[in-house]
């Protein structure tokens, strides 16, 4: 019972900063040009068209319900891994990607990081991979380059690029913005 209640626990991808459109979702409050969360915000992506599985609407984005798989907005066909749900991709499993740093399917743009493959218009983790972002300008601390990505090494912290000031709970670090806490 308490291996099925810690599973549920962890099943949904765990609410982050969101670029702000319009009016931050339920759970979020405006900190500079991000969507900052509470402590009882729920995952949030920016709405394109309908929401996905397991997604609820909330103004201008989509909030993940207790069952909601990782989403990344549809480019193309998506990457290995997931399954398309309307304008959105979603991840194979509830389990998948259930911590902050754990790798993630990514925008292709040029080739991709080390530990990543390509699959259509994105790139794919593999077994292997690190937690990776888009590079803009210099990678974050903690990090390093691989082509057009920076690549998580073992003390990184979670980092979102930045867009303006940076979220209450973040700290910056050149052209991104930083967890407060590790992971």
């Amino acid at each position: 019972m308490l291996l099925s209640l810690i599973a549920l626990v962890f099943a949904t991808p765990p609410a982050e900063p969101v670029a702000k459109v319009g009016s931050c979702p339920s759970g979020y409050s405006t900190s500079g040009d991000f969507c900052s969360p509470g402590s009882s915000a729920k995952y949030a992506v920016i709405k394109t068209g309908s929401c996905p599985s397991g997604y609820s609407t909330s103004g201008d984005y989509c909030l993940a319900g207790s069952s909601a798989r990782h989403a990344v907005a549809k480019s193309g066909s998506c990457p290995s891994g997931y399954s398309s749900s309307g304008d959105y991709c979603l991840a194979g499993s509830s389990s998948d990607h259930s911590d902050d740093m754990s790798p993630r399917a990514l925008p292709k743009t040029g080739s991709c990081p080390s530990g990543y493959s390509t699959s259509g218009d994105y790139c794919s983790p593999g077994s292997s991979a690190n937690y990776a972002v888009v590079k803009v300008g210099s990678c974050p601390s903690g990090y390093s380059t691989s082509g057009d990505y920076c690549l998580a090494g073992s003390s990184a912290r979670l980092a979102v690029p930045k867009g303006g000031s940076c979220p209450s709970g973040f700290l910056t670090s050149g052209d991104y913005c930083l967890s407060n806490s590790s992971n």
